[in-house]
């Protein structure tokens, strides 16, 4: 298995596909076709356009997977908010995969993961199997943006195969303001998708979460919710409550898309691993309540009030230990799937977290890496959406 990266930000459609095409098979250092592409790019480029650049370089019959992204990562640059587009053209070498793609996500995401998880069962797929998995998260059905939910698509392909394989992957967004997206579905450009490529049980990922958090109070108990609003705290109004807390340091309508919560478990350890953080993004005034990003803080759920650790110097150590893990295993595809609003202009300091990654990943493997809007990842073993984290997976393969 052979992976070349390309990279662009050329704001002209066809230009940015060839030059990235271009791109990655100079540092694959092979020639056309490849078995696969991954493709990854902001709002304001053309699909149609895109795709069709890329398949003139890459090859015309050549599956194109991948959809929207904030910005994008490669081993020397990287980019968000503009034109920015990466490209992974991958050479199989006997390498097999199958690529499920599954629509009528809006409003329906319970009914879709059950879908998924039936033609996944029908692979033969077992707990231990890699599989990416990339979903529309914009549901614009409505008129206006919403958000299609991870854990219900989760849970229904948990409950129809018993249980959730080595799912890793991204809720799709492409801009910040939640612009309709689409996908590129393998021969063709969708929306409202959730695709799920399951590969080769020889190919292994190892990823870690960096959450970039930690925690800010004691424990609290939600005691009242509806789906993904909390509607009570310790038995007081929620809004209310962590306003209190707080101390109207923050003010409510600064909350969305600030105001992180994590769950570990009631654990009294510290142990970034362990946990999951859920964003606020809205507040209900109506019902005194604050909106969350996922319908899992249900009654009873424990959880911290998180702040934004500015440091980056823990990174460099866990993308190192998964190196170590290797073993004979060869590295081919560092793959770096970052929490959008993790971007420098968001978190107020100076140095980019992609940056940091460049740096420890250096030359040993090519790195893609996209800006997001909801990253999947296994915690504790178990495959679930997160906010506010940088995941990072590295794929290898047995010699």
């Amino acid at each position: 298995m052979k992976v070349g990266i390309g990279y662009s930000e050329n704001p002209d459609s066809l230009a940015a596909g060839i030059q990235a095409a271009t791109n990655a098979l100079e540092q694959a250092h092979r020639e056309p076709p490849c078995d696969l592409a991954l493709l990854f790019s902001t709002v304001r480029h053309n699909p149609v356009s895109l795709r069709k650049a890329v398949a003139s370089i890459l090859g015309n019959n050549v599956p194109i997977i991948g959809g929207c992204a904030i910005g994008a990562i490669s081993n020397t640059r990287f980019g968000y908010a503009g034109d920015q587009i990466v490209l992974a053209a991958i050479w199989l070498e006997g390498i097999g995969y199958d690529l499920i793609v599954e629509g009528n996500l809006a409003g329906q995401e319970m009914d879709a993961g059950k879908r998924l998880g039936e033609k996944l069962a029908e692979l033969g797929i077992e707990k231990n199997s890699p599989i990416l998995f990339f979903y529309d998260a914009v549901d614009q059905t409505q008129g206006k943006p919403q958000m299609n939910m991870a854990t219900p698509l989760l849970e229904g392909i948990s409950r129809t195969l018993g249980f959730l394989p080595g799912v890793i992957g991204a809720g799709l967004i492409g801009d910040y303001t939640g612009s309709p997206t689409w996908q590129w579905t393998g021969d063709g450009i969708a929306q409202n998708r959730a695709l799920a490529l399951a590969l080769d049980p020889r190919v292994h990922v190892d990823s870690a979460a960096l959450h970039g958090c930690r925690p800010g109070t004691g424990y609290y108990r939600v005691t009242k919710a509806d789906r993904q609003t909390i509607l009570e705290i310790d038995g007081q109004p929620a809004l209310t409550f962590i306003n209190g807390i707080l101390k109207n340091a923050i003010p409510p309508e600064d909350y969305a898309f600030f105001l992180i919560l994590g769950i570990n478990g009631g654990r009294e350890t510290i142990d970034e691993t362990d946990y999951v953080n859920r964003l606020c993004i809205a507040i209900d005034r109506t019902r005194n309540g604050i909106v969350m990003s996922e319908p899992d803080m249900l009654e009873g759920t424990e959880f911290q009030i998180m702040y934004h650790s500015i440091g980056l110097d823990y990174i460099p150590g866990r993308v190192e230990e998964l190196f170590s893990r290797l073993g004979g295993r060869k590295p081919v595809l560092a793959l770096y799937i970052n929490f959008a609003s993790r971007a420098a202009v968001y978190t107020g300091i100076d140095l980019e977290d992609a940056f940091v990654i460049q740096e420890v990943v250096g030359g040993r493997v090519p790195l893609m890496g996209i800006y997001t809007g909801v990253e999947i990842a296994p915690i504790n073993g178990t495959p679930c959406p997160l906010d506010w984290t940088g995941l990072f997976c590295l794929f290898s393969l047995s010699q």
